[in-house]
Parts: structure tokens; C-alpha cells; sequence
């Protein structure tokens, strides 16, 4: 049974996933999950080793990193697709702002 803290008072940096409770926090299955989590680029190294452990802090801190760059990139893509949307200049090599 996977066990997410409903006390406030817990400090996450004193809370400790397993690789079975990181899975279920994401929605992952156990393929997927273990693929994820061995890949370094996608989710951060557990901090304990053999059984690996995850912070809660270090995943939530990572969350937050992930939907900040999400957020940077959909509002970098919304202004390309809005110059894509804007008359072309009808002079040729003037460039539109």
C-alpha cells in the first residue's frame, strides 16, 4: 500500500519514497515505471541506494522545475503560432515583430 503524508506538519525532507510509491504517485505502470526511473535525464537519482529511496522534497522540487520549463516552451510555441496567425509583410526581406 503506497503511503502519501496527509499531515502538514511533516517535514518532506524527512519523507522517503520507494520506487513502487514514486510509480504510483506518477500513474506509471511497473514497465514504464522502472524505465523512468533509471533514466537520470527524466526523473532525479534516488538519494539512498539498495532499496533505493526517493525525498519527497527532491520530487517535488523536480516537479516544479519540469512544470516551469513546460511553461516556458507552450508560451515560446503560443508566440511562434501567433506570428504564424499575423499578415506577412508585403515587402520582401522586411521582417515582422
Amino acid at each position: 500500500m503506497t503511503w502519501i503524508p496527509d499531515d502538514p506538519s511533516l517535514d518532506p525532507r524527512h519523507v522517503f519514497l520507494d520506487a513502487t510509491e514514486v510509480m504510483h504517485r506518477y500513474g506509471w505502470g511497473k514497465t514504464k515505471g522502472y524505465r523512468n526511473l533509471k533514466d537520470r535525464e527524466l526523473v532525479p537519482p534516488p538519494v539512498m541506494t539498495h532499496p533505493d529511496r526517493w525525498r519527497l522534497d527532491q520530487l517535488l522540487a523536480w516537479e516544479d522545475s519540469r512544470i516551469a520549463s513546460a511553461e516556458v516552451v507552450s508560451r515560446e510555441s503560443a508566440g511562434a503560432h501567433l506570428r504564424d496567425l499575423l499578415p506577412q509583410s508585403k515587402r520582401p526581406g522586411s521582417k515582422t515583430a
